[in-house]
């Protein structure tokens, strides 16, 4: 298995935090240029339960996961693809900071399995496909987004 885990402290409740998150309908306000496009449910209007197929447009593809978890503390979904190869588990995770009095602590974090998941480690391979890197720093410019919409008045 291959991961890829990023934070970012925001100072604004979990509660706060999760809430803005899910408004996925304003992803283009505050990340118009980012790497999440648009989360939607597969069939329009459906809600984000557990085991409702996602219609994800991402930065340079589309994905169709299954929703795992959506509680106070998590959002998560997971899928596979590449005729199973290449599996990942999307996590967003809203906990109370023990650095920002009131705030969150926002993990940002994904999980890869399956045949071809070496592309998202260090090896030289994975090194010169870049994979990695840029999703790393497309995860990091998602949560640099959602901290300021958070953070604003």
């Amino acid at each position: 298995m291959y991961h890829l885990y990023t934070t970012i402290e925001i100072s604004a409740s979990p509660n706060t935090v999760r809430e803005k998150f899910l408004d996925f309908s304003q992803l283009p306000t505050y990340h118009p240029n980012g790497f999440f496009k648009s989360i939607k449910t597969a069939v329009p209007d459906k809600a984000f339960e557990p085991g409702v197929k996602l219609h994800n447009v991402l930065e340079g593809m589309t994905i169709e996961p299954t929703l795992i978890e959506n509680s106070a503390t998590c959002f998560r979904w997971g899928g596979t693809g590449l005729l199973g190869t290449f599996s990942g588990e999307h996590i967003f995770r809203f906990e109370p900071s023990t650095k920002t009095q009131g705030g969150t602590t926002f993990v940002h974090e994904e999980k890869f399995t399956g045949l071809l998941s070496f592309i998202m480690g260090h090896n030289p391979v994975a090194r010169g496909i870049g994979l990695r890197d840029s999703t790393q720093k497309g995860f990091e410019r998602y949560n640099r987004d959602l901290k300021v919409w958070c953070e604003k008045l």
